[in-house]
Formats: structure tokens, C-alpha cells, sequence
């Protein structure tokens, strides 16, 4: 199909991972973890940082939209965080194709009318198994994704309620929420599609106290295997919808 002239949007909320320096040395910035994984070029991509007072465009005149995870939290109440809730709600009038990621799924259904705050049964860090419930649905996403999901998650919060009239496509014995569909053309999950090994063993460095303060062991982290493809493969199929959508037909094969 013909090259569209829109970009994908990455929308940087609060103090990202691209703004630990150490990290982006090592590895680049938050935005490259995405465009490798969704094979983008530079030209393909628009990124924003909304925390930084940065103007969302119009949802219309993108392809389809990341919103990626963050150190600070939906419920710290900032002005910037409403800003965005409401380029969401837009973006689902528009039916522009969206994908959030951690903190993204928490703004998405902060946004819709759910509600976001500490994980009864706490924080999660490393490799999660996730059950896929959509196999046997026409989720243009996740339909095609293996019964069972490996994943990476980094997180404190969760989503605690979800707003009316959404699809829970995948859970997990910690969160029951990890991936759902918010509306037609947007999805949320709690998990990390982006990040690989070495974005998870240098995260471990950077936040140890953290990490070790909500009683995780670094070493055990660290000792975990990883596989990538399934993360790559639920974001290859976004961009895929997204692009189908973009030029006409909404079929994803």
C-alpha cells in the first residue's frame, strides 16, 4: 500500500525512561525502544512530551498513537496528565488507533471514567505469564497472539476499576486487567511490549533501592530469562491495524 503521509505518535508522559540519562547511553532513548520493536524509521514517527507543556496534534492526523509508561503516577493530579486524558477521549471520537503502555493504560482508563491507585497485591517487577482470552474473538490484536503471553512489567499502580462497556483480552494471577480494549480502535496494557533484556537488567540497576525496598530480590530479577517476540508481535500487529485502518481497510489478516 502507499506510504501514508501521517506519523505515528509517541506520547512521553511524565518523567519517562528517556530521561534517565544512564539508561539512554546505554541503550537510547524511550522512543527507540518503540520504533525498533515496530520497525519505524525516524521520518515515520512523531514524539511528544506532554509533561513539558509539548501540543498534541490532532488525533486525526496521525496513523495511530503509543502512550508509554512513566515514573510518575496517573493519581499525582497533574494538569498535564488531564490534558492528555482528554486527547484520548478525542482520539476515541475520532476513532484514531491507540496503544497504552503501563502508565498509558492507567491514564487511558483514568480518561474513560476508572479508577487507578496502589495494587492490592502490590507492585510488580520482571517477567509475568499472562492469559490470553482473546484467541478465539476477532480482536484485531490480540486474536492472533499465543493462548499464553510472556511479558515484562515494571509498575506500582494498576487499574483498580475500568470504565463501562470495555473487553478484558488478557489477565494474569497478579492483575486481572494486563490487556484491554477501551473502545474500537483503543487498547491498554499494563505490561511492557518494548522492553527487552537489557532494558530490564539496566532498569534493575537504576531503581535497586526501589525495587528492593518493595521486596523484590534484584539477583532473582536478573536470573529471569526473557523472550521478546511476543511483545514485538502484539506491537507489529498494532502498526499493522493501525496502517490498514489509515488506508482503508480495517481487515487484519
Amino acid at each position: 500500500m502507499p506510504r501514508s503521509t501521517k506519523p505515528f505518535l509517541i506520547i512521553q508522559p511524565a518523567t519517562s525512561f528517556d530521561d534517565v540519562p544512564a539508561l539512554c547511553a546505554f541503550r537510547g532513548d524511550e522512543v527507540r525502544w518503540f520504533s525498533e520493536k515496530m520497525a519505524l524509521s525516524d521520518r515515520d514517527i512523531t514524539a511528544v512530551k506532554v509533561y513539558q507543556g509539548e501540543s498534541l496534534p490532532d488525533p486525526r492526523n496521525v496513523q495511530g498513537a503509543i502512550i508509554t509508561g512513566a515514573i510518575d503516577m496517573v493519581t499525582d493530579g497533574h494538569q498535564w496528565i488531564e490534558t492528555a486524558a482528554q486527547w484520548v477521549r478525542e482520539a476515541i471520537v475520532a476513532e484514531t488507533p491507540v496503544l497504552g503502555v503501563c502508565f498509558g493504560h492507567q491514564l487511558i482508563a483514568h480518561a474513560m471514567g476508572g479508577r487507578v491507585g496502589e495494587n492490592p497485591r502490590g507492585s510488580k517487577f520482571g517477567k509475568i505469564t499472562l492469559r490470553n482470552r482473546a484467541v478465539d474473538t476477532d480482536d484485531p490484536i490480540f486474536q492472533a497472539l499465543p493462548k499464553v503471553l510472556e511479558m515484562k512489567v515494571f509498575h506500582q499502580q494498576s487499574v483498580l476499576e475500568l470504565p463501562a462497556d470495555v473487553v478484558v483480552l488478557a489477565e494474569s494471577d497478579h492483575d486481572p486487567f494486563q490487556a484491554v480494549r477501551y473502545a474500537e480502535t483503543v487498547w491498554g496494557v499494563q505490561f511492557h511490549p518494548e522492553f527487552d533484556s537489557e532494558i530490564m537488567a539496566y532498569s534493575y540497576d537504576v531503581y535497586e533501592d526501589m525495587i528492593t525496598s518493595e521486596g523484590f530480590s534484584v539477583p532473582d530479577l536478573r536470573a529471569q530469562a526473557f523472550s521478546d517476540k511476543d511483545g514485538a508481535a502484539l506491537l507489529a500487529r498494532f502498526v499493522e491495524y493501525a496502517r490498514q485502518r489509515d488506508s482503508g481497510d480495517g481487515a487484519v489478516n
